[in-house]
């Protein structure tokens, strides 16, 4: 036990690093002798690359094993003359119900709760409606309208009669 004492941790190191170096030479020399040999000779490994078939023939495709790439169904390639775009205004687009229907929920929504905020009265609501009337006229001609009078009673922060909810929506 004393004798281990007698060491530095420096000395130690020391030991251990040229220890393990004559190790991975023995063990270098033992099985990559043909190797060693041949980079400190200067030749390095010369050896031929793998031959490929496909080498003299790259730039050959062989369309006859499998055919052409199909396109996508309901595609087809036109020339740059062949297409145009249409404007905006001069396509009669149809009614759609679901993103028009959101989008008057969204501006009810938006009236109730100013009402809300500001102590608005019914004279007021059915002034901002009329807006929103003529805003969407295609949403009110649709069978909408039973959606839209249950989502008004839903958010109105005030009581509206069966009458004053059917003269709002007809």
């Amino acid at each position: 036990m004393m004798m281990l004492q007698a060491f530095t941790w420096q000395e130690f190191l020391i030991a251990a690093l040229v220890l393990s170096v004559l190790w991975y030479v023995g063990v270098g020399l033992l099985f990559y002798r043909a190797e060693i040999s041949g980079f400190l000779s200067g030749r390095g490994r010369t050896a031929e690359p793998l031959a490929h078939g496909w080498a003299d023939q790259v730039d050959e495709l062989e369309v006859d094993l499998m055919g052409a790439a199909a396109g996508e169904s309901g595609v087809s390639v036109l020339e740059a003359d062949e297409f145009s775009f249409v404007p905006r205004e001069s396509v009669d687009r149809p009614l759609d119900p679901l993103g028009d229907l959101a989008d008057v929920q969204e501006e009810i929504k938006s009236i109730c709760s100013v009402l809300e905020m500001e102590d608005g009265t019914k004279a007021d609501f059915f002034a901002l409606f009329g807006m929103i009337r003529e805003k969407y006229p295609k949403v009110f001609a649709t069978g909408l309208r039973a959606e839209l009078a249950e989502f008004i009673v839903e958010h109105l922060p005030f009581e509206l009669s069966e009458d004053e909810l059917a003269g709002l929506l007809d």
